[in-house]
């Protein structure tokens, strides 16, 4: 009897313990977030035209608060916060757009201002993600754990006590459906070699996904990598394909070979 006592008294210890190893498993800071950003695949290039050389300039970073500092922590989240990226959030997008320019071969990249023909500036409005749970959801895996608990006990003490720790680890523990949403939301500002402006353009990217993950679940970098970056990239290749319009319309003829 005294055996089967303190199995019981050593489960019911072990049960709030494991609410806490949970809690301070979703808690825990990952590494920080880098953004894998995906190889372009069109071919822009002004046939029979001379490619423009252009200099990236100052990137503004002119994302609201929430995204700047994260915001929420369970049931709606934005992330990564300024804190999370392993490089600022401008030069993440510098290097993407950077990136798109020269494998789309629209426009040859300068290190220079003095070398180009024109000059990029970039506005960055937003550029996050959005991670909504329902709290209907975590009480019906509340109310599934309870259920359980309340089975397992012999006495109404103990199928109370059981009955709330398993709501409180299902709870934490069972996938259940978020929502999820990335943003990339940017205007290119092209500069003659005067200082006019010449042309600029606003483009906002967007994707949307659903996903069974757990209350406690943080994959901050895979959804990064899943949504963001293609948020990213269809945004970038609504501003490159009516950048690339305007330089049709303003290009010069390629000069002879030989």
């Amino acid at each position: 009897m005294v055996r089967s006592f303190l199995s019981k008294k050593h489960r019911l210890m072990a049960l709030p313990i494991l609410i806490l190893i949970l809690v301070g498993l979703a808690s825990c800071s990952s590494e920080k977030i880098v953004f894998i950003y995906p190889d372009e695949a069109l071919d822009f290039r002004l046939r029979n035209l001379k490619m423009p050389a252009v200099y990236i300039d100052t990137v503004t970073d002119m994302r609201p608060p929430e995204q700047r500092e994260g915001e929420g922590h369970f049931f709606t989240v934005t992330y990564p916060k300024d804190k999370a990226w392993e490089v600022p959030a401008t030069q993440v997008y510098a290097e993407a757009l950077a990136q798109d320019l020269a494998q789309t071969h629209l426009v040859e990249l300068v290190a220079l201002h003095a070398q180009a023909d024109y000059v990029l500036s970039v506005d960055l409005f937003s550029m996050a993600c959005r991670l909504e749970r329902s709290p209907a959801a975590a009480l019906v895996t509340a109310a599934i754990g309870g259920a359980v608990g309340m089975a397992m006990g012999e006495d109404s003490s103990q199928r109370l006590k059981y009955g709330v720790a398993l709501g409180a680890i299902t709870m934490l523990a069972i996938p259940v459906p978020t929502n999820n949403h990335a943003e990339a939301d940017v205007r290119l500002t092209l500069k003659d070699r005067t200082g006019n402006v010449v042309w600029q353009k606003s483009c906002l990217g967007e994707v949307d996904d659903k996903k069974y993950m757990s209350n406690t679940a943080r994959q901050d970098q895979q959804l990064v990598d899943e949504l963001l970056t293609k948020a990213v990239k269809r945004a970038n290749a609504c501003l490159l394909g009516q950048l690339r319009q305007y330089l049709l319309d303003e290009g010069q003829p390629a000069p002879a070979e030989g």
